[in-house]
């Protein structure tokens, strides 16, 4: 799209690339043999799980933008009061039908008992070291996007007493990325990402603060060059025209990340590290959508294929129903030992998880979506679906 634009249209692909890379961690690292780690493709399968950080930078940017947008143009702060009705929409209808759907056919009793049922309904399990990857345990990243939620208007709101713009929101989310480092250095020393009972220390929002921030800023830049006449920036520029080297330098990342120790066995640093270079990789991989016209270079057409923006559309249900879907494959008779076998099951794990957010999003998620309309107007960029929360546990949750 042009670097001016106030859509998104392929983002719809960038969180589908997200999710399956979700439902590929679960579905094919912890399940097939054939991934494992003594197998060279098994450090790269245990590095899917960086869809959950792609979806975080998603929306620092998707959600901030309107705002910053305002600010730089000086309008008025867009109403908080639809912001908060539509993200409401967004994300708890279908989380609630996907959880209670989730405590019927595995029988998760604890879930709806009091006050255990305040916690998982109201996205506060990450809070409970118990609870925190139980439930529909991949809901912790909602937990993390909910706070997100409730916490971006009020930085908003805040940083526009702040005197200056543009540099005065780079700088202040440069403070806040640090902030978020220093408190996920400080929580990796203390706490061990392989043990299980200390899990929940690593699904705290401040942990991911240098990804939303990431989002943010590109939020910034976005809006910012859209209030401009004249040249792109040189780099923008670079972007626009030749989208294939951000994606070569996440490709780069990602490899990087894969050296980086095995899922379950990382020392503190491989762990910290692997984090970090996640957000490469998803910056890496939004900026063609963001800055360049959306039909110009390969990357470019892959992110417009149909089928793709088609599952992006119904992403949500990829990330809300993924786990349930292989769990059903198990108890169906699906536990094959040969390679031959996991990979059909893998194939019918995917086809089964695209059959029920497909179900979720046309009879859940799209009339949910429809009464957006009674509290507010939603800006451009708010599309349906800008908001498709991030699918799976880091890599010592598992």
């Amino acid at each position: 799209m042009d670097v001016r634009a106030e859509r998104f249209p392929l983002f719809d692909s960038l969180r589908a690339i997200a999710a399956l890379s979700v439902v590929l961690f679960h579905g094919a690292w912890q399940q097939l043999l054939v991934f494992h780690p003594d197998n060279p493709l098994g450090r790269y399968a245990a590095r899917l799980n960086v869809g959950v950080t792609v979806f975080f930078v998603i929306s620092g940017f998707l959600l901030y933008r309107p705002f910053v947008a305002a600010r730089l143009g000086g309008a008025g702060v867009p109403p908080v009061g639809a912001y908060a009705w539509r993200r409401m929409l967004r994300i708890v209808p279908a989380y609630w039908a996907a959880l209670t759907v989730t405590v019927v056919v595995l029988g998760l009793g604890y879930v709806v008992a009091f006050p255990e049922a305040l916690r998982f309904y109201g996205f506060a399990q990450i809070y409970s070291a118990r609870d925190a990857a139980r439930g529909l345990g991949q809901a912790w990243t909602l937990c993390v996007e909910a706070l997100f939620y409730v916490l971006l208007p009020v930085w908003a709101l805040t940083l526009r007493r702040v005197p200056g713009r543009v540099r005065t929101e780079l700088v202040a989310l440069g403070a806040l990325a640090l902030a978020g480092l220093a408190f996920a250095a400080v929580v990796v020393r203390r706490y061990d990402p392989n043990v299980p009972g200390d899990v929940w220390a690593f699904m705290q929002l401040p942990n991911f603060l240098d990804a939303f921030a990431a989002g943010m800023g590109l939020a910034v830049l976005s809006a910012w060059w859209a209030g401009r006449d004249g040249p792109a920036p040189r780099l923008l520029d670079v972007v626009a025209r030749r989208p294939w080297i951000p994606w070569a330098v996440a490709l780069g990342a990602f490899v990087a990340a894969a050296q980086l120790g095995t899922v379950g066995a990382q020392t503190d640093r491989e762990y910290f590290l692997t984090q970090r270079l996640f957000v490469v990789v998803a910056v890496g991989l939004l900026l063609p959508a963001i800055f360049g016209p959306p039909d110009r270079g390969a990357v470019r057409r892959v992110l417009g294929w149909r089928p793709l923006l088609w599952v992006g559309l119904v992403s949500y249900g990829v990330y809300l129903y993924h786990v349930l879907a292989f769990d059903r494959l198990f108890a169906w008779g699906w536990d094959t030992g040969d390679p031959a076998g996991q990979i059909a099951r893998l194939g019918a794990g995917v086809a089964l998880t695209v059959a029920a957010a497909a179900v979720s999003y046309y009879v859940v998620e799209r009339p949910a979506l429809r009464l957006k309309r009674l509290v507010g107007r939603a800006p451009a960029d708010d599309q349906p679906g800008a908001v498709s929360a991030p699918a799976v546990p880091p890599s010592h949750a598992q």
